[in-house]
């Protein structure tokens, strides 16, 4: 519906996204609220508004703006008004009226055709070139944002553009629209494609083929997790974008225009990225650069482990053993093992080992300079530095990662510690691990560790399974399951689910594990009773308890749960920030969803909200509690937030807790894998409860991830020999 009126108040806007609210004065005389994305608008001029009606819970009936423009007939009084308003420096009242009583009407289009005409009335060469300017610039906005209307762009995405571009945005999009995929975040092709159509652009222009050949290409590598494609994948993936309906001469053509520019790199048959296929050489390149001495014999730090075990009364394995010198002894060392086989143990058992050779004092403030803890997220550096009780980050963190998005430390400007233990290596995708890698100075010594069974990394690439694969670095791994954890139920299960014999397996409840069959109707009650007698145990709802869910969407998918615990939990007042349909009220567990380093907060970290409240400027903020501090957002970042009673799988990756809830039906089929599941049973510290349709567990462990395509493992292969395997012998 269209209305039209007068602004008569602003009374809220976010100068950084332009989200607004104004009065508006009717022509009828009413006055509304109008909400939008909008840029400083005149109270003198009238405007024309589509809208959509909205209800808000607490004000009421409210506009929201998808479009506007200057209404067709402004009257005399408001342009000048409009003229002598504060957009304006030095046209007061009686300058506006002599401009509009000389020029008529139509004064604002005569002056910027030809501004010279306003000697008639007066003006000197500055004043008519700073007027010249400031009216160019306001009618610039209102006819920029008009035209970006009617591409489509919503009122949040117009300001966005016209943010970034200023007035170069329709030169912009004039030129080449299909730029706004890579500098514009929310913009794919299809988005772009209808911007290029309606500018005139046909559907074999060269800069649509192109565009649609790199989104194709970037789009298959992200979603499936490979490093390159071969031919015949790349041609399904290009059909997928532009159909049958382009001559294949011209994708070859578009294809050989994207080598020449060295966008696309292609090997024989294979296709790669650049910037992908440069970041797993140079991973390559740094794993292979680390050369540090050995100053110490196998019998010293033998000596030493001893020690240990007098001091912290446990008996190391040979292999644990094996496992503690080869860090000491070697550059770069892998550890890798599924729960219950003392991973933990070890890493311990070599810091200590490390301090004692070395002279450090692990309690000191200062063991920081010389030994680096880090993990890829913040739960699971905050485990790491509970167990080892040395300060441990997270890897961007430890990088320097800033605001901007630029890391501090890089191959010009290295980190200066001596060694570097880094956990759950397998959610570190090619981007990171290059970034990390080359920031490590080659006299460091590296302890990488992770579970080479879980989920491989969210991004591009799988570097723990490569460097393990690739037989180039020591590799220790360990398999034997320890006392304290023979009597797990949890860990029997993950490593019956691991080894792909579940077939046999009785769904009987132990100590730990507790199987609950149930019909998919009944499972999210279930849910929250057990959550309840959790937390009348004493359980936390934050920080001990979580449920993993593998889809969204569905009945028992993450957004219902969210909902439904949210409804039971939560005292659902007036007070509260919503962002599309859900809401966000005091006390809510909430994760992070995309890395915001000028926060202080990284995708997967999980925070409740404490706060919401009103600011002087009558702007509603959220303060959230995260395991480093409070954060504060404003209504433009909720979009970086989703309620977390029910997170999925690849978001608790690295984490773990005392207490997991995982549903099992039959619409989770098409994404359970063996991995998927293996990776959710194992975080479960003492408590995994499986409801639902329990026959989906024996299911999932047989199938397996596609298998991912990378080139890490064959750059390696072309590296450095094994070193000599330690044998126990070597202990004594």
């Amino acid at each position: 519906m269209e209305i039209t009126g007068y602004i008569i108040q602003k009374v809220f806007k976010n100068n950084e996204n332009g989200y607004s609210i104004y009065k508006l004065s009717l022509e009828e005389g009413d006055v509304v609220t109008i909400v939008g994305y909008l840029p400083e608008m005149s109270e003198e001029v009238l405007f024309t508004f589509e809208v959509d009606e909205v209800t808000h819970p607490k004000f009421g009936l409210q506009y929201q703006v998808r479009s506007y423009q200057k209404a067709e007939k402004q009257n005399k009084i408001g342009l000048i008004s409009y003229l002598s308003s504060d957009f304006f420096t030095g046209i007061g009242p009686v300058k506006a009226s002599k401009i509009v009583n000389t020029f008529g009407d139509n004064a604002i289009e005569i002056i910027l055709k030809d501004k010279s005409v306003l000697k008639e009335i007066g003006f000197n060469p500055l004043q008519i070139e700073r007027f010249y300017q400031e009216l160019y610039q306001h009618q610039l906005t209102d006819t920029t944002l008009v035209k970006l209307f009617g591409y489509g762009f919503s009122p949040k995405l117009s300001m966005k553009l016209f943010n970034k571009y200023k007035e170069q945005t329709l030169d912009v999009l004039d030129e080449n629209p299909y730029r706004l995929i890579d500098e514009v975040e929310g913009i794919g092709f299809k988005r772009a494609d209808d911007i290029a159509f309606k500018l005139g652009f046909s559907e074999d222009n060269p800069l649509r083929i192109e565009a649609a050949i790199l989104f194709a290409l970037n789009e298959y590598i992200f979603s499936h997790g490979h490093t390159y494609l071969e031919e015949n994948e790349l041609s399904k993936a290009i059909y997928l974008i532009l159909s049958s309906t382009i001559d294949n001469q011209l994708i070859t053509e578009g294809i050989s225009r994207l080598i020449d520019q060295k966008r696309i790199i292609k090997e024989d048959t294979l296709y790669y990225i650049n910037h992908v296929k440069k970041a797993e050489q140079r991973i390559a390149t740094n794993l292979l650069k680390f050369e540090t001495d050995t100053i110490f014999d196998d019998k010293e730090i033998f000596d030493q482990i001893s020690r240990i075990e007098h001091i912290l009364n446990i008996t190391y394995t040979d292999k644990q053993k094996e496992a503690i010198i080869k860090s000491i002894k070697n550059p770069i060392t892998v550890i890798t093992g599924g729960p219950g086989t003392g991973k933990t143990t070890v890493l311990l058992g070599l810091l200590m080992t490390y301090s004692f050779l070395f002279g450090l004092d692990l309690e000191s403030p200062s063991i920081v300079e010389e030994i680096a803890l880090a993990a890829p997220t913040g739960r699971s550096a905050r485990r790491m530095k509970e167990v080892m009780n040395v300060p441990a980050q997270t890897i961007h963190r430890l990088l320097g990662y800033d605001y901007d998005g630029t890391f501090h430390y890089d191959e010009v400007n290295q980190l200066t510690q001596k060694l570097y233990i880094i956990d759950e290596v397998s959610m570190v995708d090619v981007f990171l691990a290059d970034q990390l890698f080359k920031a490590i100075p080659e006299n460091a010594k590296v302890v990488l560790v992770g579970d080479k069974d879980q989920l491989p990394s969210v991004g591009p690439g799988q570097v723990l399974g490569d460097i393990i694969a690739s037989n180039s670095l020591e590799v220790i791994e360990l398999k034997e399951i320890h006392r304290q954890a023979n009597n797990s139920g949890i860990i029997e299960l993950a490593n019956r689910i691991n080894n792909q014999i579940v077939d046999d397996y009785s769904y009987e409840s132990t100590d730990d594990l507790f199987f609950m069959k149930m019909n998919e109707m009944e499972i999210t009650k279930a849910l929250i009773v057990l959550t309840d007698d959790a937390i009348k145990q004493g359980y936390d709802l934050i920080e001990d308890m979580q449920i993993l869910i593998p889809k969204y969407k569905g009945a028992v998918g993450i957004d219902m749960v969210n909902a439904l615990f949210q409804k039971h939990y939560q005292n659902e007042t007036d007070i509260h920030l919503q962002n599309g349909s859900t809401r966000f009220y005091i006390n809510d567990k909430v994760i992070q969803l995309v890395n915001a380093p000028d926060k202080g907060v990284m995708n997967g970290d999980i925070g409740v909200v404490k706060d919401i409240y009103e600011t002087t400027k009558k702007e509603k903020v959220m303060r959230v509690e995260f395991s480093d501090g409070i954060v504060q957002y404003e209504q433009m970042d909720l979009d970086e937030l989703n309620l977390a009673y029910a997170i999925s799988v690849h978001k608790s990756q690295g984490s773990e807790y005392k207490i997991v809830y995982m549903p099992l039906v039959r619409g989770y089929s098409v994404m359970l894998r063996k991995e998927l599941l293996y990776t959710g049973v194992t975080r479960a510290k003492q408590y995994l409860y499986l409801l639902g349709d329990l026959r989906l567990i024996e299911k999932a462990s047989k199938v397996l991830n596609e298998k991912r395509k990378t080139k890490l493992k064959d750059y390696l292969n072309s590296g450095i020999p094994m070193k000599k395997e330690l044998k126990p012998a070597d202990f004594m």
